[in-house]
């Protein structure tokens, strides 16, 4: 599976507060060689009762230039991305989500630069972040690039796309869902990854073509025993064990027909339930979704987004209102 990191570009901003400071006071912009700051000459932080000097409060909205990135969002007193904001990296990567000390940390959106050259169009992370790192529950997205000339009005065709669904431990996939459309063929993995991010599982899942499932041990991404259910066309399931050890000399794997038992109906069950859940156009429409975000986060020319919404309840609870329940499949 393709590496899920993104390049972290140096975002610490070092300077002298007081000077910035003294400058918001008169004409609200501040520049310091390749940087500039714009700041937002309305926004009054909540009450914070009685300040701890020891803690960096949030205090400003700020726009930054520099040559690293772009920053639309909440600054500490000392100048540090805070609370919740949009950053444009030099690389072409963007983020809309929370901020600690400079660091992505909490719930956000990473949108991937867009790779022309490739058949990848679309790479985009939602989840939770920490220290600059995905970690946490999170979903992945990848689409390939589709025919313009096919694009009816606003309506997407259908897309080959893989969708990672599940927990993230410092920039890798580790357990959860991957589910997967090729030319028109679904596939579904349930299960866990190893450290080098291959499909490692006693007790996975695989379900394709909408009627052959598997639940057995998987290793370095390939069946190694357990039992395959295929359904007929009329939905009556055989059940066949195998075991790595029963390959024949041609090195395919040896079936052996055995009745089907209790738990082939239970994830027979399961692949209903999971078809009816990762349908296509559902999965296109929440794509799109999140891309409506984007639009907002980057498309602010001023301060007016950013100054007005609750980042928690406008933006944080409304992705995990429309992803949530995927995790958890």
């Amino acid at each position: 599976m393709d590496s899920l990191s993104n390049n972290q570009n140096s975002n610490e901003l070092k300077f002298d507060v007081l000077k910035i400071d003294s400058c918001i006071k008169k004409d609200k912009v501040y520049n310091d060689g390749e940087i500039q700051f714009q700041f937002c000459s309305e926004y009054n932080p909540e009450d914070q009762g009685e300040q701890d000097p020891k803690i960096d409060f949030p205090k400003y909205i700020a726009k930054i230039k520099s040559s690293n990135f772009e920053y639309l969002g909440i600054l500490s007193k000392n100048l540090k991305k805070e609370n919740y904001g949009y950053n444009h990296f030099d690389n072409g990567d963007e983020y809309f989500g929370q901020w600690n000390k400079d660091k992505k940390e909490g719930y956000g959106i990473y949108f991937f630069k867009e790779e022309d050259k490739t058949d990848i169009i679309k790479q985009v992370y939602i989840g939770e972040f920490k220290n600059n790192a995905k970690s946490g529950e999170g979903i992945y997205f990848k689409v390939a690039k589709f025919d313009e000339e096919k694009k009816n009005e606003n309506l997407m065709p259908p897309l080959d796309f893989t969708l990672v669904i599940g927990n993230f431990l410092d920039d890798n996939f580790v357990k959860g869902i991957i589910f997967s459309m090729d030319e028109g063929k679904r596939k579904i993995y349930k299960g866990k990854m190893s450290k080098d991010g291959e499909k490692e599982d006693d007790r996975a899942e695989i379900y394709e073509d909408d009627n052959k499932i598997f639940y057995g041990k998987v290793k370095r991404n390939n069946m190694e025993e357990g039992r395959i259910v295929i359904m007929n066309d009329n939905k009556k399931e055989t059940g066949y064990y195998f075991s790595k050890k029963g390959n024949n000399i041609d090195g395919d794997l040896d079936f052996v027909y055995e009745k089907g038992e209790e738990n082939d109906n239970k994830y027979i069950r399961k692949l209903n339930e999971l078809n009816n859940t990762f349908d296509v156009e559902r999965i296109q429409d929440l794509f799109l979704d999140v891309m409506k975000i984007r639009e907002k986060g980057n498309g602010s020319n001023n301060f007016e987004y950013i100054k007005n919404i609750n980042y928690d309840t406008d933006v944080k609870q409304e992705l995990k209102d429309q992803y949530g329940k995927y995790l958890y499949c």
